[in-house]
């Protein structure tokens, strides 16, 4: 069992660092080739076909992942092949009813209220990506379900690619403006939605309407929708802000905003966002198989790791940022590489949620959950309402700062009940010391251009942090001192057995 989980992980970890790269090249394509107004704007349709894909999915894609194991064991009266059916019209069918709410709504909002002429002509060509993207959450989550990590991963690697390929020749070639991004985006995730269900269908018989099974859908629905509240806060947390910034300030700095905002995202993703991924299943294992104290003793010793690790990036992010910026999206979103200490911090705190809030997965209180980040989400819309005239983009920043604070807080008073997690301030406080001191060592090297400048920096922080880190921190001594024996243990063993033969 352990190696079958092994081998999804692998696959499922290759695939993600994959599709992280292919971001990380359209970032500097799409800073330069589209203009500062232009990114903004696109980053804002982003954000309402994100709420648009949340709210029209229903929680089913949850539901699929939990159904299936229950129907192949015979738990259910109901045929596999039913189950795709439900599946896949009962998804597609409000997808479909959900793109053309948005559309319509795309259409009548006041055009005064977008603050921009091009958004809702856009949004209404885009609004075609939420039925295309919830058919194949409908496909993709079946492959889940039957533990396909293989051919799933390659799916998703072949179709980032294609996709980007498709984007670019458009974008050079064809038409360099937000219609040519959303036109060349459409096209390619039909065909690969198209290619998947062909494949998909062709093991298996296609799914058929006469075998939707409405009762099923019904109990899918009852399982799901208590999910969607989760995934909507968690929307407007991320991407609210993009709103006020657009209402108060306009495309061009919104523009910059989310410019430094998506690359703190990239840096999360490759270097925080894999702790967070797998904590939770590990510490509900070690909850239901050895209890409550040895939970307690492994979510201490995780934050540890976490917090020297998420200090790190911080630091390094915040020392780099504005040669990083440079380099990937152009001198011209310079005035974002402030505000990226601020985001990656917040995103550093929201990684710990999950890890002081333990006692309400343990519980499954999915419903306070939602409502802890419901809450969280309007106090980040209210702040940056507040802050954004004081401060500019640096008080949207210290707003989605301020929002992951509160939710780690509220996450922590909410758990204790069933799991008391504390904060181990002792180790906050000292790496977040020897974060900043890192900071401020590497921050006056100046080495030729961006480019030098951004790798010699980022070894020197490296280079700083470790040295420090070992040199103050006992935990981190025995670790490397642990893995230096296991890496030479094998070699040991290797020339004993040599010799003796």
């Amino acid at each position: 069992m352990l190696q079958r989980l092994a081998v999804h992980v692998s696959n499922y970890s290759a695939g993600n660092l994959l599709v992280t790269i292919a971001s990380l090249v359209s970032f500097p394509v799409l800073t330069r080739l589209l203009s500062v107004d232009e990114y903004g704007v696109m980053n804002l349709i982003g954000t309402a076909l994100s709420l648009g894909f949340g709210l029209a999915k229903l929680g089913v894609q949850h539901a699929a992942l939990r159904f299936y194991s229950e129907i192949r064991a015979g738990k259910r009266p109901v045929t596999m092949q039913s189950y795709e059916s439900t599946v896949v019209y009962g998804m597609g069918s409000i997808g479909l009813a959900a793109a053309l709410v948005f559309a319509a709504v795309a259409a009548l909002v006041p055009a005064a209220w977008w603050n921009d002429a091009r958004i809702a002509p856009l949004m209404m060509l885009s609004a075609g990506l939420i039925f295309i993207r919830v058919v194949d959450s409908s496909l993709v989550n079946q492959l889940r379900a039957q533990e396909e990590s293989r051919a799933l991963t390659i799916y998703n690697v072949v179709r980032r690619y294609s996709n980007l390929a498709l984007l670019l020749g458009v974008l050079f070639f064809v038409s360099r403006d937000l219609w040519g991004f959303y036109g060349a985006t459409l096209v390619g995730e039909i065909v690969a939605t198209v290619l998947l269900a062909a494949w998909m269908w062709r093991r298996t018989a296609a799914p058929r309407p006469s075998q939707f099974s409405p009762e099923l859908y019904r109990a899918m629905l009852a399982f799901g929708l208590p999910m969607i509240g989760i995934e909507i806060a968690s929307v407007v947390l991320q991407m609210g802000d993009r709103y006020v910034i657009q209402s108060m300030l306009g495309a061009e700095p919104l523009g910059i905003y989310s410019a430094a905002y998506n690359l703190c995202d990239y840096v999360r993703t490759v270097f925080i966002a894999s702790f967070a991924t797998a904590v939770l299943p590990m510490y509900l294992r070690i909850w239901e198989e050895k209890g409550r104290d040895e939970t307690l003793a492994f979510l201490g010793r995780f934050m540890h790791v976490y917090m020297m690790a998420s200090a790190l990036v911080i630091a390094g992010l915040s020392a780099v940022a504005g040669e990083l910026i440079a380099v990937l999206a152009s001198a011209k979103y310079l005035q974002g590489a402030p505000l990226a200490p601020w985001v990656i911090g917040g995103m550093a705190l929201d990684g710990l949620v999950m890890v002081v809030g333990a006692g309400l997965y343990i519980e499954k209180r999915t419903k306070s959950v939602a409502l802890l980040m419901g809450l969280c989400a309007a106090l980040n819309i209210g702040l940056n309402l507040w802050w954004i005239p004081l401060w500019g983009l640096t008080g949207a920043a210290a707003a989605t700062l301020a929002s992951y604070a509160a939710l780690l807080a509220s996450a922590m008073v909410l758990g204790r009940r069933r799991l008391p997690v504390p904060l181990p301030l002792g180790p906050a406080l000292k790496f977040g010391a020897i974060g900043l001191a890192t900071y401020f060592a590497v921050d006056a090297i100046r080495v030729g251009g961006n480019f030098t400048t951004l790798v010699v920096r980022g070894i020197a922080c490296l280079l700083v942090y470790a040295a420090l880190v070992l040199l103050f921190d006992t935990q981190a001594r025995d670790m490397v001192s642990g893995a230096w024996r296991k890496w030479r243990q094998p070699s040991g063993a290797r020339l004993i057995g040599t010799e003796q033969a």
